[in-house]
C-alpha cells in the first residue's frame, strides 16, 4: 500500500510538469561536475576523492567498449584508493560511494552491501542506499531490494539520476515476488522517466501480456521494438498477443 501510495502521487506531479520536461533541471548542465555512470555526481574539481571516481569512469568507459577485463582491473585500483581515503578518514562519504559502485560492477554485490551499511552508520547518503537496493536485487533478495529502492525514492528529487533505474528494479522485484500490480506501477514510472530503453518496455509488456491485457500488451511490445526493431523477443510478443486479440 505504502508503494502505491508513493508511486501515485510521484505519477502526478510528473504528469503535471509533463509539459516542462524539455527543459531539465539547471544543475544537471553544470560543468563542474562529474556524472558516474551509477549516476550520482560528484565535484571533478573537489581533492584526492576524485582520482577514485576517475578510475571507476575509466572502467566504466573500457566496460563499455567490450573491454570487460581492463575495466575490471580499473574498479580494483578504485576501491583501493577508497580503501585508503577511507583508512585516512572513515568519515568520508563520496569514498564509501565509489567504493559501492566499484564492487557493484565487479559484481561483488554482498561487499556492496556491507560496505554500504557501514557507510550509512556514519551519515544517510541516497547514492549509497540505491546501490544497495540493486545489489539486494541481484543477490536475490527481493524483500530488502524494495526496502531499499523504496526509501531511496522517498529521499530524493523527481529529477535524481537513479530514478528510473530505482523503478525499474522495484518492478522486477515485484514481479519475482508476485505482487503484480506494484509491478505494473513501477514499470510505467521507469518506462515515463526513461523511455529509450527498449528492454524496460518488453519487459513492462511481458507483464501485461501475463495479465492477460493483449491489447495494452501489444502497445508496449510495440514500444520496444520502436527502439529495437531487431528484438525477436518482442517481434515474438507481439505476435502472440496479436493472435490473442
Amino acid at each position: 500500500m505504502r508503494l502505491r501510495v508513493l508511486c501515485a502521487a510521484l505519477l502526478a506531479t510528473a504528469l503535471s510538469v509533463q509539459a516542462q520536461e524539455a527543459v531539465p533541471p539547471a544543475d544537471q548542465s553544470l560543468p563542474a561536475t562529474v556524472t558516474s555512470p551509477l549516476g550520482t555526481s560528484l565535484p571533478s574539481t573537489a581533492s584526492p576523492k576524485a582520482d577514485a571516481l576517475l578510475l571507476y569512469n575509466q572502467g566504466r568507459s573500457l566496460e563499455s567498449a567490450g573491454k570487460k577485463a581492463e575495466a575490471a582491473v580499473k574498479y580494483r585500483e578504485s576501491v583501493t584508493v577508497c580503501d585508503k581515503e577511507l583508512a585516512s578518514d572513515p568519515t568520508r562519504m563520496d569514498a564509501y560511494t565509489v567504493k559501492c559502485w566499484s564492487l557493484f560492477r565487479l559484481e561483488r554485490y554482498r561487499e556492496v552491501v556491507t560496505i554500504g551499511a557501514a557507510g550509512l552508520k556514519v551519515k544517510f547518503d541516497a547514492r549509497i542506499v540505491e546501490v544497495m537496493g540493486e545489489a539486494y536485487y541481484f543477490l536475490g533478495d527481493d524483500a530488502s531490494a524494495v526496502k531499499y529502492l523504496q526509501r531511496y525514492l522517498e529521499n530524493v528529487g523527481e529529477y535524481a539520476d537513479r530514478v528510473p533505474t530505482a523503478y525499474f528494479y522495484l518492478a522486477e522485484s515485484f514481479v519475482r515476488q508476485k505482487q503484480y500490480d506494484h509491478a505494473d506501477i513501477a514499470y510505467s514510472l521507469a518506462v515515463y522517466r526513461e523511455p529509450n530503453i527498449a528492454r524496460w518496455w518488453f519487459r513492462y509488456a511481458s507483464l501485461v501480456e501475463a495479465l492477460a491485457e493483449y491489447a495494452r500488451a501489444g502497445d508496449l511490445y510495440a514500444k520496444a521494438l520502436k527502439l529495437s526493431p531487431g528484438m525477436a523477443e518482442a517481434v515474438t510478443g507481439l505476435a502472440r498477443v496479436k493472435a490473442r486479440l
